[in-house]
């Protein structure tokens, strides 16, 4: 079975219309280092929606790069996602995956690689893998691999607390891999973004205008709303003391007064559309892993 699966790697591998760096590649399979949420084996598997698409799983690390939290998303929800970053000294720790060719490329689509602009970029970093014998001594091996940075566009110029879920979700990962206790312990020790409820309403109907404008191609007009919850955005931890918590809740106050004329609009819309039956039209995300053709090769 394994030899069919390499058999079929390779076909599909000279198939496809995309290069990859060959130092990334043995045999038809792709090594990807994964350092957010694809952590968790789960959370793959939902995104490549394959069969025998994970061939090998590890820990492994990257040094002289750091976790960073700078790929715009949504504040106040969602107001970062991960990425990697160069950073002298500093390791990021992770997983190393051998993905078959088709695997890979489901992967990348389901990153919105297959978008006209995509949010990441592809570069290729050196990995430190451990190795054990039969005897259970352990080795250390460095090879190639792919991983996605934040593309220029999408990269703001400081780190942003992520929000508590998916911040969760990365520890869930790096539980499950085993990396390493203190590398585990910074994560749940970071401060997360965790906006009220009333907040966390505003800021979900308001997400429905800014879904439209994007669609519209006028994402561009709520830039500066953007930008001003960019500003208040402050992370929570269970260390914050008393004036913190009141930097805090002024921050979230005016958070709200900013995104409630966009929000109590959102909330119109939204009745609107599901009366008329198109609430799928406000619904978002990358197109799905197999539901289109290998994607074009990144802009440069």
């Amino acid at each position: 079975m394994a030899i069919l699966i390499l058999y079929l790697s390779a076909i599909l591998a000279v198939a496809t219309s995309r290069a990859l760096p060959e130092v990334v590649c043995t045999n038809g399979m792709v090594r990807y280092f994964a350092f957010g949420s694809n952590l968790l084996r789960s959370k793959m598997e939902d995104r490549l929606q394959l069969t025998h698409a994970i061939i090998e799983r590890m820990p492994a690390l990257v040094t002289d790069h750091r976790l960073a939290f700078n790929m715009r998303m949504f504040p106040p929800l969602e107001p970062s996602m991960a990425s990697i970053e160069p950073q002298k000294g500093e390791v990021c720790e992770g997983v190393l995956y051998t993905l078959t060719r088709e695997g890979y490329e489901a992967l990348w689509k389901s990153e919105g690689g297959s978008m006209e602009r995509p949010g990441y970029e592809e570069i290729v970093v050196s990995v430190r893998r451990q190795l054990r014998d039969s005897q259970g001594d352990a080795s250390y091996e460095t090879v190639q691999a792919i991983t996605l940075r934040a593309a220029p566009w999408m990269r703001l110029q400081y780190d942003v607390p992520p929000s508590a879920r998916y911040r969760n979700l990365i520890v869930d990962g790096a539980k499950e891999v085993n990396l390493s206790n203190d590398y585990i312990a910074r994560l749940i020790e970071m401060p997360v973004s965790a906006p009220s409820a009333a907040l966390t309403a505003i800021a979900k109907a308001h997400a429905i205008v800014a879904l439209l404008l994007f669609r519209l191609k006028l994402r561009k007009a709520l830039t500066p709303l953007r930008a001003a919850c960019y500003a208040l955005q402050r992370g929570k931890s269970p260390q914050d003391g008393q004036a913190s918590r009141l930097l805090n809740l002024g921050a979230e106050l005016i958070t709200g007064a900013i995104l409630l004329p966009t929000a109590a609009l959102g909330a119109v819309i939204r009745v609107v559309l599901r009366l008329c039956g198109r609430e799928k039209f406000i619904q978002f995300g990358p197109p799905s892993a197999r539901s289109i053709s290998p994607p074009a090769l990144p802009k440069k």
